[in-house]
């Protein structure tokens, strides 16, 4: 160590890439960021670090690992206005309680997903009687359709896929082309939220976007083919187990994507659903 006289403590690269557990690499990252600026001396121009630039690089890393970029970084290490880096770090403390709320979102829609992916393991695929969520819906096309957007409808798209897998791909099978005796129905794409989650992530309602209210419904995971979708084959066993409940559907059929696995030579699909029936008099 070597005594000056503003800051009495030098050190070099590597004695603080010890203490910080970092790489020569990395301090060297930090002084092409202009986060630090060491001096150079010797005939090999070695980098020395006064105590300044030791806080700097001290609180570079913990700007860093608490979540603000490089720019941000440097604009507080930079900043003598105490007002304007408390104000950033009230920013960041907002960002990281967003994510941890996005965070939390996601780990229950994943654990929900998860159950119901273990239950669709069995061979019979189980139906129980609920009362379904109360939805929001996203208009995107009818199957066969045209996808038509403006740059409004387009950012409307965003925002919603932005939250996957809290929002999620949905089909719409339409109570009247159910019940048509032809062996093909042709689904409308969507994606759906819970309303809880709507309103939680602050999306917004337009003219594309209609509630689905609550009602009884059958729930359970269809599987089958994923390019079975447009058929009515693909409800087979909702069929069986209406008519085995003597229930009549009371409504459109909803379904949330859970998983597409590929082979060789098809995809299997597997599919939340919500069936709304009424009991057949």
């Amino acid at each position: 160590m070597k005594k000056k006289t503003n800051y009495p403590y030098e050190y070099t690269s590597s004695e603080l890439g010890k203490f910080f557990g970092i790489s020569i690499k990395g301090i060297e990252y930090y002084e092409k960021k202009k986060l630090v600026k060491p001096e150079r001396v010797g005939k090999n121009k070695q980098r020395r670090f006064n105590l300044k630039e030791t806080y700097r690089i001290f609180m570079a890393r913990y700007l860093r690992q608490a979540g603000f970029d490089i720019s941000e970084t440097l604009e507080i290490l930079n900043s003598s206005n105490k007002e304007k880096s408390l104000n950033s770090y009230e920013e960041l403390l907002q960002n990281l309680q967003f994510k941890r709320k996005h965070l939390e979102a996601v780990i229950e829609v994943m654990n929900h997903n998860l159950a119901l992916l273990e239950m669709a393991k069995k061979k019979q695929p189980k139906f129980e009687l609920i009362k379904s969520p109360i939805f929001k819906r996203l208009f995107l096309r009818e199957m066969n359709g045209p996808h038509q957007s403006n740059e409004k409808q387009t950012e409307e798209y965003c925002q919603w896929n932005m939250l996957l897998p809290i929002s999620n791909a949905s089909l719409r099978y339409k109570k009247a082309d159910i019940l048509k005796k032809n062996s093909c129905i042709e689904p409308e794409m969507d994606m759906i939220i819970t309303k809880n989650y709507f309103k939680e992530f602050g999306l917004k309602v337009s003219e594309r976007v209609e509630e689905v209210p609550s009602t009884i419904c059958l729930h359970t995971v269809l599987i089958g083919n994923a390019q079975d979708i447009e058929r009515k084959i693909w409800f087979n066993s909702v069929r069986k187990e209406l008519k085995k409940r003597k229930f009549l559907l009371n409504g459109d059929i909803i379904t949330a994507l859970l998983l597409v696995l590929d082979n060789e030579k098809t995809q299997i699909r597997y599919d939340e659903a919500w069936i709304p029936v009424i009991k057949l008099r």
